[in-house]
């Protein structure tokens, strides 16, 4: 009898089957892992951290997951949808990170790392990560005095007094004539809002001439004098103005109320001066280092080429 001879491809695909069926009966099914593809070689991390996982041997740090969770609580406006339990961090690693390092390697199996766009890409991000590493390293040592403070205060002080406001009632008249009796009236002790219902003329007048609080140029640049006067340090809270005339006529003001005016104090604004001096001498610090590097460096620009 002859012997039957199978070909050499057919047998080797009954010996995987074999194989396949004898491990099949010592495990589950669903446990055994199909590799579609030749793994490639393995890369070796440097890793400085207690490792919490790994993806196909790369590793992720607890330092870097907390770093993650601590960025996207501060960007969360709402505190009850930050993330600060275990199961919330267990959830952010599963979902963003596990799925953000499967990405890079898969990108990487497919050779986009070394496509020219990307490689571009990259190279952008490394100029711009330490550049921003070396501004850090200039400014890290910048302190700011307290004698710094104090001199920024009295160079600018007149930028801390704080916008005045004030109550102000009105009475508009057509004529100087009109105005002068009701003047000599409120002098006499007339009561101004009862005359301001009576005789003025303006929309004011159904409120008693109250104009409400309101700061200076509030009401317009056609009232530039209803400012100087309503306005002018030399009448207090419960004085009358003289007659004057203004857009709408002849004008008389009371001031019921005064609001703000007042310089804020050197320890109500210190933290605000201290950024601030803070922030200039970063500046001048940035302008210093970038002189220093123009001075040796060679930089040729093309401005015909931008159109």
């Amino acid at each position: 009898m002859r012997k039957l001879r199978l070909p050499v491809s057919i047998f080797c695909g009954l010996l995987v089957l074999s194989l396949f069926l004898l491990l099949s009966g010592c495990e589950k099914l669903s446990e055994i892992k199909f590799v579609s593809k030749i793994i490639p070689k393995k890369e070796v991390f440097s890793v400085k951290g207690t490792i919490i996982a790994k993806v196909n041997d790369m590793p992720i740090t607890l330092e870097l997951l907390e770093q993650e969770i601590a960025n996207y609580n501060q960007l969360v406006n709402v505190p009850e949808a930050r993330l600060t339990t275990q199961e919330q961090k267990l959830a952010y690693l599963n979902e963003e990170l596990i799925r953000r390092y499967l990405f890079y390697q898969e990108a990487k199996a497919r050779g986009l790392d070394k496509k020219p766009e990307t490689r571009e890409l990259l190279k952008n991000l490394e100029i711009n990560l330490l550049a921003n590493q070396l501004l850090q390293s200039e400014i890290e040592s910048i302190l700011v005095t307290s004698s710094e403070i104090e001199d920024f205060y009295n160079l600018y002080k007149e930028q801390f007094r704080q916008e005045e406001e004030r109550r102000i009632r009105e009475i508009v008249l057509d004529t100087e004539t009109e105005a002068k009796e009701v003047l000599i009236e409120l002098l006499k002790g007339a009561d101004f809002a009862r005359l301001a219902q009576e005789r003025s003329r303006a929309e004011s007048s159904t409120r008693g001439g109250n104009l409400g609080v309101i700061k200076k140029g509030q009401r317009g640049s056609d009232f530039l004098r209803f400012d100087e006067v309503a306005f002018s340090p030399s009448l207090g809270v419960g004085q009358i103005s003289n007659i004057f005339k203004d857009k709408a006529g002849y004008y008389i003001v009371k001031v019921e109320e005064i609001k703000g005016g007042q310089t804020r104090p050197l320890s109500e604004a210190w933290d605000e001066i201290k950024t601030n001096v803070l922030f200039l001498k970063q500046q001048q610090r940035y302008q210093e280092l970038t002189n220093r590097l123009l001075k040796d460096a060679v930089v040729i620009v093309y401005k015909e080429k931008i159109k």
